[in-house]
């Protein structure tokens, strides 16, 4: 239990906060706690058990506010649900009901802390091995409560009557807890062979700190019960959180699926579009080549230039791609000092077009004039002023 030695242990009544301790490790001191607890003899109290077939700890509270609606809705009432056993599909625990104006009483014993409240009975139950009863007796309360396989299933206080020793009120609330387990309790009527523990603060308040660590070993789960009006408000508060969360994912959800389903849309009317031009473009290949030839036609562009370029034979006088280049290089070879900046170069059967940039014009007048000499048609460039380089110009060339 290395947390254990993070915990500072206090008893709050009435009359304030004492401080439990020290702790049995030596270690534990108000500086180094980190956590707070305050053991509260809780007048308003009681615990029910709970089993669902879900896991998430929401709907769990959700759920027994739905079992105790009449109760949850005339308000003054808070329910705490501490899971005990916890699945992803299942979960069980024990649900405790407090009143609202009692916890909002009991105040924090350290300030800057994680401040919980226990029922002063609940951390007693290691020495009764999990089953039977626990009892807390002090100057002014009694509280009482029966376990059944380390779960409580019943919680009962009363005040204690002025003048009653200890020995009379434990024998007095014992022998309350028999009648009412053979009455037939959750307890069972096998309740009367199973071992009861009086807890007096009066006399035995040093041992409480070991009672104590043996429970959150023997039950682990205690260490999480948290009563205080403060962890309520936190509770409900990130509920309120995971809820706005859950709306605001949903509905981006609903968006999500919708664009979705509008690209899903658009990517089919495209298809069925680029279908459409592709049966267009065998049709047309067919009804200007190839009537004969049936089915789609993979790519009807290609084929046509195939067509076109059998139909003109040997009597072309364009140029291929690698005699364009060659012919280029030729001119920069032939013309060193010609300074031309080629952006762009697009080649045709045709011919080839040119855009680049040169600072004189009679820089471009002089590329003009060399692919003139190699061509059937080179009119005067597209020329126009560029502030800071020279002329931009566009020049085409035609075989």
């Amino acid at each position: 239990m290395a947390r254990y030695d993070n915990i500072a242990f206090f008893r709050v009544d009435s009359s304030g906060a004492e401080k439990i301790g020290p702790a049995a490790t030596g270690r534990a001191s108000m500086r180094q706690a980190k956590t707070a607890v305050s053991l509260v003899p809780l007048k308003s109290l009681s615990v029910s058990s709970f089993a669902f077939p879900f896991g998430n700890v929401l709907r769990v509270r959700d759920a027994l506010k739905m079992q105790n609606l009449p109760y949850v809705s005339a308000g003054g009432m808070e329910l705490f649900p501490s899971v005990i056993k916890h699945g992803r599909r299942s979960s069980e625990g024990v649900v405790w009901f407090a009143s609202s104006s009692e916890l909002g009483g009991v105040q924090s014993p350290m300030e800057r802390r994680d401040n919980r409240v226990w029922p002063a009975a609940l951390p007693l139950v290691s020495e009764i091995g999990g089953d039977g009863a626990t009892i807390w007796i002090d100057a002014e309360n009694i509280c009482s409560m029966l376990w059944r396989n380390k779960v409580p299933t019943f919680y009962r206080w009363r005040p204690r009557p002025a003048g009653m020793d200890d020995r009379s009120a434990a024998e007095s609330e014992t022998s309350w807890l028999m009648n009412y387990a053979e009455a037939g309790s959750e307890v069972g009527s096998e309740w009367g062979n199973k071992p009861v523990y009086v807890f007096h603060w009066t006399t035995e308040a040093e041992r409480l700190p070991e009672i104590i660590k043996a429970s959150l070993a023997l039950c682990p789960w205690i260490e999480d019960v948290n009563l205080s009006v403060n962890a309520l408000d936190s509770v409900l508060g990130l509920e309120r959180i995971v809820r706005s969360l859950s709306r605001a994912a949903m509905w981006i959800l609903v968006m999500g699926l919708l664009v979705l389903v509008g690209n899903a849309m658009k990517y089919w009317d495209a298809k069925r579009d680029l279908d459409g031009l592709r049966d267009r473009s065998s049709d047309l290949y067919r009804s200007a080549f190839d009537p004969s030839r049936s089915g789609r036609i993979a790519d009807p562009l290609g084929l046509a230039r195939s067509k076109m370029a059998e139909l003109r034979g040997g009597t072309s006088t364009g140029r291929t791609l690698p005699d364009v280049l060659e012919d280029l290089g030729g001119i920069f070879e032939r013309n060193p000092s010609m300074d031309v900046q080629l952006d762009s170069m697009r080649y045709t059967a045709d011919g080839v077009d040119y855009t680049g940039t040169a600072k004189e014009m009679d820089t471009v007048q002089q590329f003009r004039e060399a692919w003139a000499e190699k061509a059937a048609a080179v009119p005067f460039p597209n020329l126009r002023s560029a502030p800071g380089i020279g002329y931009r110009f566009d020049l085409s060339v035609r075989w």
